[in-house]
């Protein structure tokens, strides 16, 4: 494999795509401010005819996602669409096809972020407070730094003992926030599969995130399709298994293995030490969401 691509934005690169899976934190934003320069690409981007849908592992459903948007600094005219793992959980809830979400109950044992409910509103089922009294949990967030992962371990330790399946709606193993990197519910997600527990994960890298936001867009031409995020494990590992071009943002949760690099050829070298396997790589690095 070559070496990936080095641009200093997408401005260089816009030409190539007609559609842009685009991440939020460590991309657009911090969770409180916009990226410098983010809002300036997305407007280049939509105004030269492009689709750009946001593509998020955030376990809230997609209009409370655009409701925060907005309040950064980013109107829903900002980008086309945008797609959620905690959407995509909601609509395997709802629609029950997928044979795992067939088989779940109705008593879930919830954890979220800020007591946020939506990956639940509308469904038929009965949250409850104790995995003894659940048929499954389900995770679409974790209230750290608030806690820690050993405040959640007597309900995994529980849930592990009953045998309860885990839904995992995002899952991303730290987030991005303006105080620095924060314990997400993947990291909350893989310590229940160590101590035995079964998790099913939706979200990026998973394909089903993918298949809905390309199946929303009609299944675009996966050459004109790129994947623009900050993490390797999740949005470049992800796009690469759909097939699609990957553009690695480095400021995001790997800017501290490229602080420092100013030259563009030292780039993949600190790619490298993060990631040894090139069949790994992204097609291309940028240092920031910039045209």
């Amino acid at each position: 494999m070559s070496d990936p691509g080095l641009a200093e934005g997408l401005g260089r690169l816009a030409d190539g795509f007609d559609v842009l899976l685009l991440d939020q934190w460590g991309v657009m934003h911090d969770g409180a401010t916009p990226a410098p320069g983010a809002r300036d690409c997305l407007d280049r981007l939509m105004a030269a005819g492009k689709q750009v849908v946001v593509v998020s592992n955030s376990g809230r459903r997609a209009a409370p996602n655009a409701e925060r948007l907005a309040k950064i600094g980013f109107p829903d005219n900002s980008y086309s669409a945008i797609v959620t793992s905690g959407e995509v959980t909601w609509l395997a809830l709802r629609d029950r096809v997928d044979p795992f979400f067939k088989g779940l109950g109705r008593r879930c044992l919830l954890f979220s972020r800020g007591g946020d409910r939506s990956i639940v509103s509308g469904l038929d089922l009965e949250l409850v407070e104790t995995a003894e009294q659940a048929d499954f949990i389900l995770l679409s967030g974790s209230e750290a730094p608030a806690k820690s992962l050993a405040d959640y371990e007597p309900f995994l330790a529980a849930g592990c003992a009953q045998d309860l399946p885990l839904v995992c709606a995002n899952p991303d193993f730290v987030g991005i926030s303006p105080d620095g990197l924060l314990l997400s519910p993947g990291a909350i997600a893989r310590h229940y599969e160590s101590i035995g527990g079964s998790v099913r994960w939706i979200g990026k890298p998973y394909p089903e995130i993918y298949a809905r936001a390309l199946a929303d867009l009609g299944d675009p031409p996966a050459g004109r399709t790129a994947v623009v995020g900050d993490s390797l494990q999740h949005d470049i590992a992800g796009g690469k298994a759909a097939g699609l071009a990957t553009i690695l943002v480095t400021c995001g949760i790997h800017r501290s293995g490229f602080a420092g690099v100013v030259d563009p050829g030292s780039r993949v070298a600190a790619l490298s030490a993060l990631e040894p396997a090139r069949e790994k790589w992204p097609d291309w690095l940028i240092p920031a969401f910039r045209w």
